[in-house]
Parts: structure tokens; sequence; C-alpha cells
């Protein structure tokens, strides 16, 4: 004869009764007890990209200040909510919740004009970027100060104020790879270079702000944004083993996350141009993307 299976007592069954119920018609209940939901429908996230912020001058990396507050104003009253990719990162990695409708605007280079008009309509919007800083050019004008707002950058001084607002997260945009010339564009390797050639240059470079930022900031990025929107496979493999956890492209489109950690590799962007408002350009890329 087969094993005879023992009756639960009376509380055991009512609880077993109880758990079966909650995880047919909950599926929160799943969740809490131990399930992962890799399996969950992606999430839509829209990454601007935006460079220079001054008035009276303004194209395809430069926009004016009055531009930049109406995308504010409208993200607020559409219910987006601004991340950074630490929260990006923690959705992916470890579960921790992202907004309902969340957006990450990223702004490159590290440009003084960001310092002058950008930072006070962060903390008057309460509203949060991702600056992808070029090491060389902060070291330039931290020695050579300059206060013009058509082509200085940030200075370490500078950058402090802004990361100490905790409205600014700072990321490595390379140390001095920000160059698209016959010699190279980009971080992107040579025809005819070796992978040990390359891999020690690009290793040397984004490792140089690495350390950089750790001694002036006491940060250390997580993330990289590839001068020019340029990059090979091993480009991403040598990021991979340097421990950056997600790089940011220049192509365009709105991004589908999952609870993958590949998903956060080759991000894509779109560019915020002159005359072209957030509206438009955010729900032509939704659009896309349905």
């Amino acid at each position: 004869m087969g094993a005879v299976r023992q009756a639960l007592p009376v509380p055991q069954r009512v609880m077993a009764v109880v758990l079966s119920v909650l995880f047919v018609f909950c599926p929160f209940a799943a969740y809490a007890a131990g399930e992962t939901d890799a399996a969950a429908d992606p999430v839509l996230l829209p990454i601007i990209m935006y460079h220079e912020v001054k008035p009276n001058k303004s194209g395809k990396d430069a926009i004016q200040p009055w531009e930049f507050e109406a995308d504010l104003k409208w993200l607020g009253d559409n219910g987006y909510t601004t991340i950074v990719m630490a929260d990006l990162i923690a959705y992916v990695r470890d579960g921790t919740p992202l907004p309902e409708k969340p957006i990450i605007l990223s702004f490159d280079d590290g440009y003084y004009n960001n310092y002058v008009y950008v930072l006070p309509l962060l903390q008057q919007y309460s509203a949060r970027i991702v600056l992808s800083l070029l090491g060389r050019n902060t070291d330039d004008f931290t020695e050579w100060p300059s206060k013009s707002i058509d082509y200085a950058h940030v200075t370490w001084d500078q950058l402090n104020e802004m990361l100490d607002t905790g409205l600014v997260e700072v990321q490595n945009h390379s140390y001095n790879l920000h160059a698209y010339t016959s010699e190279r564009h980009g971080c992107m390797q040579n025809r005819g270079e070796s992978d040990a050639a390359y891999t020690e240059l690009l290793c040397a470079d984004l490792q140089r702000l690495q350390d950089e930022l750790a001694e002036h900031t006491g940060r250390t990025p997580d993330t990289f944004a590839y001068p020019y929107g340029k990059y090979g496979d091993l480009t991403d493999t040598v990021l991979r083993d340097m421990g950056f956890q997600a790089t940011l492209t220049c192509d365009w489109g709105v991004n589908h996350i999952t609870r993958d950690p590949a998903c956060l590799y080759r991000l894509g962007r779109i560019c915020r141009s002159h005359n072209q408002s957030l509206q438009s350009v955010l729900q032509r890329a939704m659009k896309a993307t349905a």
C-alpha cells in the first residue's frame, strides 16, 4: 500500500487555503513570498540627452534656459518623475521600485552653463539629472578658470556644489577621449589596433577619471556615456570588466527595462534640440516604441 498522507491540522489547512487564493488572485503575494518579477512587463524608460543650456545660443546641442524650464514644467504636469542611474540600477539588480513614469535627464560633457542655468532650475523644480563628465576639461578649467558660458566647463569645486544638492549624479564620459579625428573616433577601437593595445588605452583613460572623481568628489561612477555614441563589442567587454554596470549611447529610442542586467548596456537616448518641444520629441519616441 502507498504511504498515507497525514491531514494537516485545521489551522494549517486554513492557512494553506488562504495562501493558495492569494497566489492565484494577487501576484504581489508571490513576489512577497520570494519569487522575482523577472517576467514582469518591461518598464518604458526614456532618457533625454542634453548638452548645453544657455541664452541666445541654440542648435542641435544647445537649448535656451526657458526651454529647459518648459521641459521641467511639462514633465511635472504630466506625472513624470526624474530618476538617476543609481535608481535604475537598483531596480534592475535589486528590485527597488521605480516611480510610475520614470525618466532620466542626461547631460553630457559638464559645461559651466549647466552650473549657471541648469542647477537653479533643478532646485526650483526638485528635478534630478545625470551629468557625464569629461575629466580633462574639468582639470583644465580648474587650473585656468573661466566664466564663459560658451566654452567653459565646470571646475571640481563647482561640480561638488552641484553634487551636494543631491539633484546631480556624476558619471564617466572619459578623461580625454572626446575627440572625433582621423586618429580616433571617440573611444572606438581603430582599424588594425590590437585588442591588447586598445584595452590598455581605454582602461587607462577611464580609470584616470574614475580615480580623479573618487579623489575630488568621493564618488565612483558605475555608468559610462560613450563619446559621440561610438562603441564596439570590445568596448563593452572592457567596460564590464572594469565594473561599469550601465552604458549610455546616442542611439535614438525609448528603453525597455527588465530585471535582466544586460538591459542596462547600450541604453538609447533621445536628443533634445532647440525648437523641438520635449512633449513632441517624447511622444514621437513613445509612438515608435509602441
